[in-house]
């Protein structure tokens, strides 16, 4: 299964936890306490395996709450899917009426996504393991990030190039084995 390295960790100490505090463990504690005989040892002894029970209680619970924080991270909710479906298909409508003739393929594929933006399906999809943020979302972000990145300007990358190449030119002057050498390439 395909997990963030977050639920790996945490999967890994639910993993410890559940060893630490097995029933088995525990009972074997007692017992060699208790074989003990000696009544003040063994009090002490049976402070320290409550005290590391409710430790590990309280790991639990942490773990268990990091868990459902991560499934309701990845889960939308009705309201979401509303919200989701009165904001984006209306901005999807007008950019697609703004490309004119070109844009009737892309309005009859909106047309065709609505039915598929409501809570009961995107309830059914999850429930089948659909994850729609990292199914749609991650998607998406990556094409934003491409397209941001495909508008810098060439001549700022030119630029840059440029204001190393001096940088470079700087250092090579600076240093005279580096100047002469760089002479002698040059042909001068």
């Amino acid at each position: 299964m395909d997990m963030p390295p977050e639920m790996h960790q945490l999967a890994a100490s639910l993993t410890a936890a559940a060893a630490r505090s097995s029933a088995q463990l525990v009972s074997d504690k007692v017992r060699s306490l208790r074989a003990g005989k000696k009544t003040d040892e063994t009090i002490a002894g049976l402070e320290e395996i409550i005290s590391e029970l409710i430790d590990d209680k309280a790991e639990l619970t942490r773990i268990a709450q990091a868990f459902q924080a991560e499934l309701v991270a990845q889960t939308l909710t009705a309201g979401d899917v509303r919200y989701i479906a009165d904001t984006v298909v209306p901005m999807l409508e007008k950019v697609a009426d703004a490309q004119g003739a070109s844009g009737t393929a892309f309005k009859k594929s909106i047309s065709d996504l609505k039915p598929l933006l409501s809570a009961e399906t995107v309830t059914v999809l999850q429930l089948l393991g659909f994850n729609f943020r990292r199914g749609v979302g991650d998607p998406l972000t990556k094409l934003t990030e491409k397209a941001i990145l495909s508008r810098v300007s060439r001549s700022d990358e030119l630029q840059l190039a440029q204001v190393e190449r001096e940088n470079l030119y700087m250092q090579i002057a600076l240093d005279p084995d580096a100047h002469a050498r760089f002479e002698r390439m040059m042909g001068r």
